[in-house]
Formats: structure tokens, C-alpha cells, sequence
């Protein structure tokens, strides 16, 4: 169960409905999928290197997603670094994160693929994301060589 009024005070802001929801429905990880959704919790990017802070979590992978970030400089996302925060990682080492910029519910995803060493942009929040993945929706062609592409998705 997340605390959301602490987490979202510690991050300093306002995580997006739909991710929420998500979170309520199929708690942090789809059904036979290569695919870990991030629980947030009070540890931040800012505190996830404080002795006794856990690692992996959303706070960890979001300091490994911005440190990659800033390795590859992705130019064609206009976007700074701190604007960054990951909801997802697979067992590829690609990162699945939000560029929090406008309000909560029209975040973009960014994708970050390990093998490629590329972002990829999405102009839909990470609900909308993962139902165009799952179901091998063009609008997120540039994922087609994901195991998740059209995997379909099963309630746990």
C-alpha cells in the first residue's frame, strides 16, 4: 500500500491517476511479463544513496535513469535532466519513465532501450503506453521489438 500524501511529499509532486490506479489494480508487476512497475516511496533520487536506503526502488532506478540520461545527452527530447522519473524497468535494463512536465496526467513515457542506448518519446501517459504495447499498437511501433509487444495483459 503506498502512503501517497508522504511519497508525494517527498518527491515533490503529484504522481498521475491513471499510474495510481494501476498500481491499486495489478500492484508492481504484470502477470508473466519481463515488466517491474516502480512503487514509489519516500526515497527519492536525492536520498536513495542515504545509509540504509533501499536499492532498486523507484528512488534508485530514477538516479540510474537520469545518470543514464546524462551518459547518452538525447538530444531530439527537449527535456532536463531533473524532469526525469522512472515507473518501470525490465530485465533487459531498459528504463520506462515520465518527463513531469505540465500536469501529472499528461506526462509523456520516455523509453530508454539498454541495447541501443536510445530514448524514445511517447506523447501518451503510461497507462495509454502499456495498452498500445500490449495489444501491438502502432502508435507504439518503435517498441515492436519488445517481449512485451502484444503480450496482452492478465490480472494477476
Amino acid at each position: 500500500m503506498v502512503h501517497w500524501e508522504a511519497v508525494q511529499t517527498a518527491w515533490r509532486l503529484v504522481f498521475p491517476p491513471d499510474f495510481k490506479a494501476f498500481l491499486a489494480q495489478y500492484g508492481d508487476g504484470l502477470s508473466d511479463l519481463d515488466l517491474s512497475v516502480l512503487v514509489p516511496s519516500t526515497v527519492t533520487p536525492d536520498t536513495c544513496d542515504e545509509p540504509g536506503a533501499p536499492k532498486g526502488g523507484m528512488g534508485f532506478i530514477t538516479a540510474d535513469a537520469r545518470a543514464t540520461w546524462m551518459d547518452t545527452k538525447p538530444n531530439d527530447i527537449d527535456a532536463a535532466v531533473g524532469d526525469l522519473v522512472a515507473w518501470g524497468a525490465d530485465g533487459s535494463g531498459d528504463l520506462y519513465c515520465w518527463l513531469t512536465q505540465g500536469a501529472p496526467e499528461d506526462w509523456p513515457v520516455v523509453f530508454f532501450s539498454h541495447g541501443d542506448d536510445t530514448w524514445t518519446r511517447f506523447d501518451c501517459g503510461m497507462t495509454q503506453f502499456l495498452c498500445r504495447m500490449l495489444s501491438a499498437d502502432g502508435g507504439a511501433k518503435a517498441m515492436q521489438d519488445s517481449a512485451l509487444w502484444g503480450a496482452g495483459l492478465h490480472r494477476r
